[in-house]
């Protein structure tokens, strides 16, 4: 299980406006977003159906959005991270810098 107080951090990787951490049933696990019942039920079933399409190479999913805060889904283990960016930033970049902290996260989770 996440150290869910110091995944919270995540909300300090440059780009990451708001975030939701849930399970394939939608249970969430940590958030910080506007409407969580909502967005966990969407980040369930696209996380879900994205990784039975991708398989093994699905890295994350982009949701595009009017108002260009777009929404990110990324697989982490046996759960699902829903990010909404920050307008001011590409979408490869919140990509790599989301990535990047899960990596390091992960790391340190198991040392």
């Amino acid at each position: 299980m996440f150290n869910i107080e110091r995944f919270a951090s995540i909300l300090n990787v440059p780009g990451v406006d708001q975030y939701i951490l849930v399970d394939r049933t939608a249970k969430i696990f940590a958030h910080a977003i506007t409407d969580p019942k909502k967005m966990a039920e969407i980040v369930s079933i696209c996380g879900v159906n994205s990784h039975i399409i991708g398989k093994t190479n699905f890295r994350y999913l982009i949701i595009s959005r009017k108002k260009h805060n777009n929404f990110f889904i990324f697989p982490v283990g046996k759960y699902h991270l829903g990010v909404i960016k920050q307008e001011n930033i590409d979408n490869s970049l919140l990509a790599e810098n989301v990535i990047r902290f899960l990596k390091d996260f992960l790391n340190r989770k198991h040392r």
